[in-house]
């Protein structure tokens, strides 16, 4: 089909593909420029830029890694500053503009693992970009890149940085020749890379240097001497990882208060014997929350193979290359480790992100080569994309008119206090799959300062 359509209509064909690339792109620009502030995003600064409010970035970084030591959080708060609370020409759009770049690298980098090249303008590529990003985006994971700006400054540095600092291991376990111009340089930005990386979470830097230690063990008869940048971005993971645990807070910004532990049923670790029920829920609890979705695009895939029966066969299983079988026990390592590492937790989807992500991509790329792109599947996969983008940006659009009036009566109006109806501000939602936006009120906020006057809740 795909030969078929490019040898007739060349030009058309790869006008539709050039579309397939486009549509995670628009999604990006659709929640950079049209959402609304949310209650969390004023809270941290949104609109002081804008309304002469004070702007300290030194300062608010370092009440940031005071907080969290999470390095997303150090550019998350002082950022913030710049955005009105809803999009107007000025100086936010640099950042907004970043925000739809790192969204869009996120995808890309992805898809560029799961293909194991650089994607190219081709159907095949184009169709495992829209896939990648629909499999991440209608999942509890794809919230976090869409419904407020405190969750994407978060928590796209950190699937991204991700992404890219695991690139070259990826390519040591399966052979590829990295070129070994300009050592000491590619050495001190790993090491540079690892310390960003390792202050960018919690547990994923956890779960990569485990990762690596345990790979080591296993494949030890097999491994030659590691390149020098791989000693020293695996240094720099240590060095970011001990700054936030040591200099910074660790995880104590998941359980310093008791409203805080109690919503994600935190045990302390010295009481884990005594609570083992509630730790086994939460094992439970936290693999379901990644396994049951990757099962689906598991099952979905195998609708479009040509052999289903064929891919778990057992002569098909024991001739895997070494590389892909290096893939698998990284990948599967990783994933556990990471989830394990939320064990204490009944963990938010967004602690698991990078879990899943892994998740997508290996999966993808070990049934790449059986898929059929076929008229079938590249149908299943625009409709369900556009349909995607499309709902995102129809429920956004609604909601940035609707707070555009709300916007307009606090900003005219003379009280120095002032009451909204908690209905006047949600945002249409949708069964399953959310796609919309965080609410732009919170209670936790109020009274919540919006064009220096204070709003609360009417009863």
């Amino acid at each position: 089909m795909t030969s078929q359509v490019s040898a007739k209509h060349p030009r058309c064909h790869k006008f539709f593909i050039l579309f397939l690339y486009a549509l995670p792109i628009v999604f990006s620009f659709f929640t950079a420029f049209l959402i609304t502030a949310s209650g969390e995003d004023i809270f941290q600064g949104a609109g002081n830029l804008a309304n002469g409010g004070n702007i300290d970035v030194a300062g608010d970084a370092s009440a940031a890694f005071t907080l969290s030591s999470r390095i997303t959080d150090m550019y998350a708060w002082p950022v913030i500053d710049f955005y009105d609370y809803q999009f107007s020409f000025g100086p936010d759009i640099i950042f907004r503009l970043i925000d739809v770049a790192m969204l869009s690298a996120v995808f890309y980098f992805s898809t560029y693992l799961i293909l194991g090249r650089k994607p190219k303008l081709r159907l095949k590529d184009a169709l495992m970009f829209c896939s990648v990003f629909t499999a991440f985006i209608i999942t509890p994971f794809g919230y976090t890149f869409y419904r407020e700006f405190s969750m994407i400054h978060n928590y796209e540095p950190l699937a991204l940085v991700t992404l890219v600092f695991c690139i070259p291991y990826i390519w040591l376990i399966t052979g590829r020749q990295v070129s070994k111009r300009f050592p000491l340089l590619k050495s001190v930005g790993m090491c540079g890379l690892g310390v960003i990386f390792g202050m960018s979470a919690t547990i994923t830097p956890i779960a990569f240097l485990a990762t690596v230690v345990i790979f080591a063990i296993v494949r030890r008869k097999q491994l030659t001497k590691p390149p020098l940048w791989a000693l020293f971005g695996f240094i720099g993971t240590i060095v970011g990882f001990l700054v936030c645990w040591l200099a910074g807070s660790g995880v104590d910004h998941y359980t310093s208060t008791s409203a805080t532990a109690a919503v994600f049923d935190y045990i302390p670790f010295s009481d884990v014997i005594t609570h083992i029920p509630t730790v086994f829920s939460h094992v439970v609890y936290n693999f379901a929350l990644v396994l049951i979705p990757l099962m689906a695009v598991v099952g979905i895939c195998l609708v479009f193979t040509k052999n289903p029966k064929q891919i778990f066969a057992r002569k098909h299983l024991s001739h895997l290359s070494m590389s892909t079988t290096n893939i698998i026990i990284v990948f599967a390592v990783f994933i556990i480790i990471h989830i394990l590492g939320a064990t204490l937790v009944k963990a938010p989807p967004r602690l698991l992100i990078p879990a899943y992500l892994a998740g997508v991509i290996v999966v993808f790329r070990l049934l790449l080569s059986h898929l059929r792109f076929n008229t079938i599947f590249t149908t299943a996969i625009t409709v369900a994309t556009f349909a995607v983008v499309t709902v995102h940006g129809v429920l956004l659009i609604k909601y940035h008119l609707e707070m555009a009036q709300v916007l307009e009566i606090i900003k005219q109006s003379d009280e120095a206090t002032i009451c909204i109806s908690p209905e006047d501000t949600k945002p249409t939602r949708i069964p399953l799959i959310d796609l919309s936006q965080a609410n732009m009120l919170v209670d936790w906020n109020m009274p919540e300062p919006i064009y220096d006057k204070q709003i609360i809740t009417c009863k």
